[in-house]
């Protein structure tokens, strides 16, 4: 008798369907065992019992309250009834060290081992990290008992973010349909209040899932502007004295971003001295099968936005439902500086930069917009009750337009809104087409300045031309 279940050796019957009463109430399991038949003693008052079945109950309890870590009690009737809830207590068959074994890949070894992954398995989980390391990289994947490697995910679904598991800080997670959620909140949805400015590193050779912004190197750097904004931007709460740098490392052709909303300070950062060098190419955005927009970078939304030292590059020609763009500014304050727009291909939807929404646009220092001889709709198009134009501080701003010509206007001025100059150079070479178009109670103020094009421009609807 090697345990309370008999070999065949052992005696007992088997179930049998035509004699249901010998042994009264006995049917075969659901889960056929793994080394005998299916024989029974019996389950009624007729039961067969043998003195080494009785040892055996008596060894089957005896390990159970050992493993639970409880002396059993001759006086209890208990003994099994607690031990279970010692060993459900303790979480020993649940807990687990979450080893990796590269930076995205991680083991458990459970004991006893599971048969499968099955929906709402439950494990508490301690990371263990490789070398010095003491968060995980970015995503993250799971192979329990080698059962396979499944996703964990953040409880919105999402993957893991870098910092989001800490070396020996134990979580709890949850199976259903195909992968882990990690059971509460994750680090990366934990929004930290920011005081000062903070720099965060791009570049072309860096790595959006494993980077973390924090140095200019290849293995920290995200390698996107979307990529450290969707990274940095929601986890960071602004103060009033916050400010995110997003600092483009290494000179090269950077993806175009969406940037915003953001209470407080964004700044992207190239070089003020070359900014010829850091050039972030304007990308067509499809939404639903349509061409939806182009631009190189669009600030939503921010209180106080610097665009500082980069080229803005158009290089789509074609047309979309909102327009192409070398910058789009909707509904925020920003600040050029030392900016370049490139138009590099014939781009008859193109507005070099667009003001929308009660947005804001101050240049100062130099800023240039060069048309490379193409063609263009506006210079500058400012709407729905929008501002733009310079600095009012000497000496301060030059804009420079060169080699463009304007199959609308060179400033589009609508709906409430207004450009005003003040102590603002504007240069002007080889600028062809309509000089404005203000209308719906807009203004354009230039200040003796000259206005990108050769022709008489036009007013509508209320608007003047101061």
């Amino acid at each position: 008798m090697a345990g309370i279940f008999p070999y065949s050796q052992d005696g007992g019957l088997p179930p049998n369907p035509g004699q249901p009463n010998n042994p009264a109430q006995a049917f075969d399991p659901l889960i056929p065992p793994q080394d005998t038949s299916a024989l029974y003693y019996g389950n009624g008052c007729n039961v067969r019992l043998r003195p080494a079945v009785v040892n055996s109950l008596i060894s089957e309890i005896a390990a159970t309250a050992d493993r639970a870590g409880l002396p059993y009690r001759a006086a209890s009737l208990q003994n099994l009834e607690l031990a279970v809830r010692y060993l459900i207590q303790r979480g020993l068959p649940r807990g687990a060290l979450l080893v990796e074994t590269n930076p995205f890949n991680f083991i458990v070894t459970l004991d006893p081992p599971p048969k499968a992954y099955t929906d709402f398995m439950t494990l508490t989980l301690v990371p263990q990290m490789l070398g010095m390391e003491i968060q995980n990289q970015g995503y993250v994947r799971i192979n329990v008992n080698g059962l396979g490697f499944v996703p964990l995910y953040r409880n919105d679904g999402q993957e893991l973010r870098a910092a989001d598991l800490r070396a020996g800080k134990p979580f709890i997670v949850a199976y259903y349909q195909g992968a882990f959620y990690v059971v509460g909140l994750s680090n990366s949805q934990v929004p930290l209040v920011l005081v000062g400015a903070v720099d965060f590193w791009v570049r072309p050779d860096g790595h959006d899932d494993t980077g973390d912004g924090t140095t200019n190197t290849p293995d920290k750097a995200f390698r996107t502007i979307a990529g450290c904004w969707n990274a940095v931007g929601s986890r960071y709460a602004g103060s009033p004295t916050a400010e995110i740098r997003i600092r483009l490392g290494i000179p090269g052709d950077y993806e175009s971003a969406n940037i915003g909303p953001y209470g407080a300070t964004v700044t992207v950062y190239g070089d003020p001295n070359n900014p010829a060098g850091y050039r972030i190419i304007g990308q067509l955005i499809m939404v639903q099968g349509i061409a939806g927009a182009c631009w190189s970078l669009r600030l939503q939304q921010i209180n106080n936005a610097n665009v500082i030292g980069v080229t803005l590059v158009v290089t789509y020609g074609g047309t979309t439902v909102n327009g192409v763009q070398a910058l789009r500014i909707a509904s925020g304050n920003c600040t050029l500086q030392w900016v370049r727009c490139s138009i590099e291909v014939e781009s008859p939807d193109c507005e070099v930069v667009l003001v929308e929404g009660g947005g804001s646009m101050i240049g100062i220092y130099d800023n240039y917009f060069i048309g490379n001889g193409h063609s263009v709709r506006d210079g500058w198009a400012v709407t729905v009750g929008s501002r733009a134009g310079g600095d009012p501080l000497p000496n301060y701003l030059t804009w420079h337009w060169s080699d463009i010509h304007f199959n609308d206007s060179g400033y589009a001025i609508s709906d409430r809104s207004a450009m005003a100059f003040w102590d603002t150079t504007v240069q002007l070479t080889n600028t062809t087409g309509k000089r404005y178009t203000v209308s719906g109670l807009s203004n354009l103020f230039p200040n003796t300045q000259p206005i990108p094009g050769d022709q008489p421009g036009t007013t509508d609807t209320g608007g003047q031309v101061v």
